[in-house]
């Protein structure tokens, strides 16, 4: 087998590449500890500040808070598509049988290894009557590897014959968020009522990377190496545009809600700071093992550069979503249920729906429980806990959820989120 450490040297490179291009963390939401410990399921529960990023047509409804301030919020989470923490323990620092490496390798779906991270923190938020403002910031990074680069780091280059990097890709943002909400009552009957509403958000982006184009090989022979690839990222550090959520919410009685939301019916950030393209290429001839060990002749056959250029100013979009939820009150149990459908596809968002259910159990006054679970989309399936603290207007929650599992050694990610808020 040959010496292959600069082959691997390159994937390294291409790895990091990944991790850059990602940056910050982002969920819309995933700071609402209430809502992570009910897995999600919180369109029709959002009342007050919890209204302008679920469903802003809550504020209209009558049981909503009259004042409410969100004092801090902050919840952060990764997740990788393929392996548990009971798989890392397993593997880490021990010698790998082929089954051990065939067992890694088919951990890993056909489109490659995927990994997102999510974050968001918010802070002095409040609503009064039936209008909120609220801010945010908050960011998002997806990044997506090849299989064939973890498979020859398994098996050496004896086995694998080609390594393709046609399924890199990688995208991330960071942005700053103010919204303006308002909720209104358009209807109301003897046991119930129908509200509207809407958000307006300004954005103010600080940073953007996203992989364009990504292609090449490398192919190994009985005596070497030959192949080359190539990347373009573009990027900026700054930009700023619009977004508009849409809403309505429906009460009866005094147990059941529905709600609907269209969240980003309108976005489009314009970037205009800093806008460059990075275009990095790699190029092997062929190289056989000899040459590997000869660096003179190895660093003259096998090439590679970076060239960075401005691009004029560009324009994205944040994923376009709609939520239906629906809840019931029954003593001291609270039972939600939502369901979300993305319509495209981007970091940590996919096409097919989501499905969210969530219990809420107040043994006491003060000690709300909380339960969740959802499946479906492009994060897979969510165990959520949590529990809060409330005494009086003073509100203090704080809830964790893991991916894949309901158990922390079985997760293939985790999530945390706690707040801190005043309603009246």
């Amino acid at each position: 087998m040959f010496r292959i450490q600069k082959i691997l040297g390159i994937i390294g490179l291409c790895v990091l590449i990944l991790l850059l291009s990602g940056g910050l963390a982002w969920g819309r939401g995933i700071s609402n500890a209430r809502a992570l410990g009910m897995g999600g399921s919180y369109a029709a529960v959002a009342r007050g500040i919890d209204a302008p990023y679920w469903n802003p047509a809550n504020l209209g409804l009558s049981d909503s808070y009259r004042y409410s301030i969100g004092i801090f919020g902050a919840g952060a989470g990764v997740r990788n598509n393929s392996f548990t923490l009971a798989d890392y323990n397993k593997y880490n620092g021990q010698f790998l049988a082929d089954g051990d490496k065939e067992e890694i390798l088919n951990s890993i779906p056909a489109e490659g290894l995927r990994l997102d991270a999510i974050g968001e923190a918010s802070a002095l938020n409040f609503s009064v009557g039936n209008f909120a403002l609220a801010s945010k910031g908050y960011g998002v990074s997806s990044a997506n590897m090849d299989r064939d680069p973890l498979e020859l780091m398994l098996y050496g280059n004896a086995v694998v014959d080609e390594i393709s990097l046609e399924n890199t890709n990688g995208e991330g943002y960071g942005i700053a968020d103010i919204a303006a909400s308002y909720g209104h009552q358009l209807m109301q009957w003897e046991d119930g009522e129908f509200a509207a509403g809407a958000s307006i958000h300004y954005l103010r982006g600080f940073i953007y990377q996203k992989i364009v184009e990504s292609q090449g090989s490398i192919s190994t022979t009985d005596t070497g190496f030959v192949g080359g690839a190539h990347m373009a990222i573009i990027s900026s550090t700054g930009g700023s545009g619009y977004a508009v959520d849409l809403g309505v919410a429906v009460k009866f009685g005094h147990t059941w809600n529905f709600s609907a939301a269209w969240q980003n019916a309108y976005s489009r950030l314009i970037w205009d700071k800093e806008t460059e393209m990075t275009i990095y290429n790699f190029n092997m001839e062929p190289v056989t093992a000899s040459d590997f060990a000869d660096s003179t002749v190895s660093d003259s056959l096998i090439t590679s550069g970076d060239t960075t250029i401005a691009a004029d100013p560009f324009s994205s979009d944040l994923p376009s979503k709609m939520r239906l939820g629906l809840t019931k009150q029954f003593r001291q149990f609270l039972f939600s249920f939502d369901w979300e459908q993305a319509l495209e596809t981007r970091p940590g968002t996919g096409v097919n729906p989501r499905i969210a259910a969530g219990l809420e159990y107040k043994p006491l006054n003060f000690l709300p429980l909380r339960a969740g679970f959802s499946t479906g989309g492009r994060q897979g399936s969510l165990y959520s806990f949590g529990l809060g603290f409330h005494f009086g207007p003073y509100h203090f929650d704080i809830a964790v959820a893991n991916s894949g599992s309901p158990f922390p050694t079985h997760t293939k990610g985790a999530r945390l989120a706690l707040g801190m808020g005043l309603f009246f």
